[in-house]
């Protein structure tokens, strides 16, 4: 019976994926090739030639097409733009999708417990959004970092005479990854024919940063308006400073808060992970009795409730 389901979910799925595929496959093949150019960075000496064509990920851009026309693709394509990971919103959508679902039917054709699966496709589910959300918040982080040593090479430039496309191509050179890597593909806009605002302002998008916004947002008004930009740049290099030093400070004085919250957040789980190894059928009574299941389903809301306000408490802004 569970494999007659999982055989008719699976036939059903990909027949719907094959229709769709069929309807809008000649959009999304321009729309991959025109991304994979703007995409382009320095050649890799490690990787294989001919990666892009595994078979994984032939399959995860022929499942993605059933998600292209889905909006929450476009708001997944920026967050994944901005923790540069080489997918599209529709393939990691595809991609959590067979996630979620292979690993509870995996457990229920081995284990045959439903509430285990469940439980381990939920997390499973979440998972890849967790890597998602620290991978962008490192890469931010290391982006804002790097931001104030590019001002002052911009400054420099500008003052002894340099224009703009050759500042920001000097920039792209002798600034270290990540932040070279969104210039250089800022300037790969601009030679494809967008204009300097539209690249400008597609690279603040695919950031993410407050402080990078803040420089776009001077330079396309210097543009419009006039002025030194190098005495505008320099000033806002200064800003931007600033205000990392002051989060590196928060940043150490709320160190105790949040290995606290991180504490408090996994201690019951490793907890309960112990028990459940050491006396299974002890801990086993709360997966299976209704008043355990509300005891665990009323834990669960209190670990989140208490992660949130330790987080908002810790999590200053600047």
């Amino acid at each position: 019976m569970i494999l007659a389901l999982i055989f008719t979910f699976t036939a059903t799925l990909l027949f719907v994926m094959g229709i769709y595929g069929l309807i809008t496959g000649d959009r999304y093949q321009l729309e991959a090739r025109l991304l994979r150019y703007t995409r382009q960075k320095t050649p890799d000496k490690n990787k294989v030639p001919g990666e892009r064509k595994d078979m994984v990920r032939s399959l995860l851009r022929w499942g993605g097409r059933f998600f292209a026309s889905f909006k929450l693709s476009e708001w997944v394509e920026e967050r994944l733009a901005q923790a540069d990971l080489p997918l599209r919103g529709e393939e990691f959508l595809f991609l959590d999708l067979i996630i979620g679902f292979g690993v509870p039917l995996l457990l229920i054709f081995l284990t045959g417990n439903m509430r285990l699966a469940v439980i381990c496709g939920l997390i499973a589910f979440i998972l890849p959004w967790v890597h998602l959300n620290i991978r962008r918040q490192k890469r931010l982080q290391l982006l804002n970092g790097q931001l104030g040593d590019s001002l002052g090479i911009m400054t420099n430039a500008l003052r002894a005479g340099y224009s703009f496309l050759q500042v920001m191509e000097m920039v792209a050179a002798e600034t270290p990854p990540p932040l070279a890597e969104e210039y250089k593909r800022a300037l790969r806009e601009m030679q494809l024919g967008a204009p300097t605002e539209v690249a400008l302002n597609n690279m603040s998008r695919r950031v993410g940063s407050d402080d990078l916004e803040l420089v776009i947002t001077a330079i396309l008004t210097q543009r419009q308006v006039g002025g030194n930009l190098a005495e505008i740049l320099d000033s806002i290099a200064g800003t931007i400073r600033e205000r990392v030093r002051i989060k590196g400070e928060i940043k150490t004085l709320t160190a105790q808060g949040r290995i606290s919250g991180l504490i408090i957040g996994l201690l019951p789980v490793i907890l309960l992970a112990l028990l459940f190894v050491i006396n299974p059928e002890y801990v086993g009574m709360l997966f299976t009795e209704p008043i355990g299941l509300a005891l665990l389903g009323g834990a669960a809301c209190g670990e989140v409730v208490g992660v949130l306000i330790i987080k908002r408490i810790v999590d200053i802004e600047v």
